[in-house]
């Protein structure tokens, strides 16, 4: 098994180098995405990126004694090894597994062995190899890698906060809070993780989504590619998430259409009718597909085994059960969508691990109730679902919030899940009417 890092010599001169090339990306990002606020808060930003992927990995390494981050990290090592022995073998490898012939078809004591649950979970293994991307450019540094994935989630998410504040018009401080400074994203999605790659495909396809929808005058090839690999990566690292992106985009696709008729009423009329009549049809053949049933089964499967199985432990919650089918999941969708959003509770007998998700928790919830008794909330709704940011952002943080209760089970699980959404959540709760959109 491979030791934990440490802070060695060599560990210090890459980190070093890569923070002098990433000096030099991220202040492009400045320079090209300039917002009007002062330079010390966008470097702030970075740091605090940095600084919670840092916490991150030495809460899991020296105090909780690996879990899930090292597990990660010894498999791209393996992969790394297999890389240094065989360059063919080790491309192979990324392209497909082939797990009927075993771990040590490719793997041996010199490669060194990734764990077993790692190689076995397919999504898991996925997320190993791109990890070990990330470690080959660096040199098989566990710090720089570090860095290398804290810096990518922050030049998105920075891109795209500025889009939201200059061209959509949304509350800049919102923003800000919501895309650079939530504390559990930063500490979840930053460091060495499945979820922090899932975290910047996620940005990453919304950004290209949004830029072709409204955002940007010309369709590229390449923009048109970037998004096809998106979608490809994000399928083989947490498929119902490319459903839950994909799903809104196509609603705020509608809405964009629907915005430019306007001015012609019969014409609205006709497109709306034709819009509703599909949706109907199209959800109709959707729960009947085979691949809805699939979707469904794979769900139900996830939820028995975190529940009953011995091997996963730690806090727990309790779900109504449901017969699976989709009348079913209805049925549950309030109760799961809610726990999946404002659960753990800062009452919850969650243990110190998870207090900063409880007081997340806890003003996410005063939040809710003051947008929803607001006085103006029927406009702020009407204005929502004109706004096609806002109605995505809504659509998306639904889908995301019943997977992650329903799946979920163990609130280790759930607050990894649903950290991906909590940035679109703080957004559709502090929208108001935005002033007009503008071009970038």
């Amino acid at each position: 098994m491979n030791q934990i890092p440490s802070f060695s010599l060599s560990e210090l001169f890459s980190v070093l180098f890569y923070l002098m090339v990433l000096l030099f990306f991220v202040n492009r990002t400045l320079k090209n995405y300039a917002l009007n606020t002062n330079n010390t808060l966008f470097w702030g930003a970075w740091v605090f990126k940095v600084s919670f992927a840092v916490l991150f990995s030495v809460v899991y390494l020296y105090i909780l004694g690996g879990g899930d981050i090292k597990a990660y990290w010894d498999s791209a090592n393996a992969l790394n090894g297999l890389f240094s022995n065989d360059p063919l073998s080790y491309l192979q490898e990324l392209w497909e597994t082939n797990r009927s012939l075993g771990i040590s078809y490719r793997f041996n004591y010199e490669t060194q062995y990734p764990p077993g649950w790692i190689w076995r979970e397919k999504e898991a293994w996925n997320a190993a190899k791109l990890i070990s991307v990330f470690s080959i450019l660096t040199l098989h540094s566990f710090w720089a890698t570090t860095l290398l994935i804290s810096s990518f989630v922050f030049m998105l998410s920075w891109r795209l906060a500025y889009y939201l504040i200059r061209v959509e018009q949304f509350n800049p401080r919102m923003v800000l809070i919501a895309l650079l400074f939530f504390p559990s994203v930063a500490f979840w999605c930053s460091g060495i993780s499945k979820d922090s790659l899932v975290y910047i495909l996620v940005l990453f396809l919304i950004f290209l989504m949004f830029r072709v929808l409204k955002w940007n005058n010309r369709v590229s090839f390449r923009e048109l590619f970037l998004i096809g690999l998106s979608i490809y990566l994000l399928f083989q690292l947490r498929h119902f998430l490319a459903f839950a992106i994909l799903a809104p985009f196509l609603i705020a696709l509608a809405t964009r259409f629907s915005n430019r008729l306007n001015p012609r009423p019969l014409l609205l009329l006709f497109f709306r009718i034709t819009l509703y009549v599909s949706s109907i049809v199209l959800l109709y053949y959707l729960s009947n597909s085979e691949q809805t049933k699939q979707l469904i089964f794979e769900a139900n499967v996830t939820q028995s085994d975190f529940s009953q199985n011995p091997i996963y432990t730690g806090a727990k919650y309790t779900i109504e059960n449901t017969d699976g089918s989709v009348l079913g999941l209805l049925s549950i969708f309030p109760q799961a969508t809610f726990i999946g959003l404002y659960r753990p509770f800062i009452t919850d007998n969650i243990g110190l691990s998870f207090l900063l998700n409880g007081l997340e928790s806890t003003l996410l919830l005063v939040l809710t109730a003051f947008t929803l008794f607001n006085v103006r909330i029927l406009q702020t709704f009407r204005n929502l679902f004109k706004n096609e940011f806002a109605l995505f952002s809504l659509t998306f943080v639904l889908i995301v919030g019943f997977m992650a209760g329903y799946t979920s089970v163990l609130f280790g699980v759930l607050v990894r899940i649903r950290s991906i959404a909590l940035p679109f959540l703080l957004l559709v709760l502090t929208f108001r009417k935005p002033k007009e959109t503008l071009q970038p």
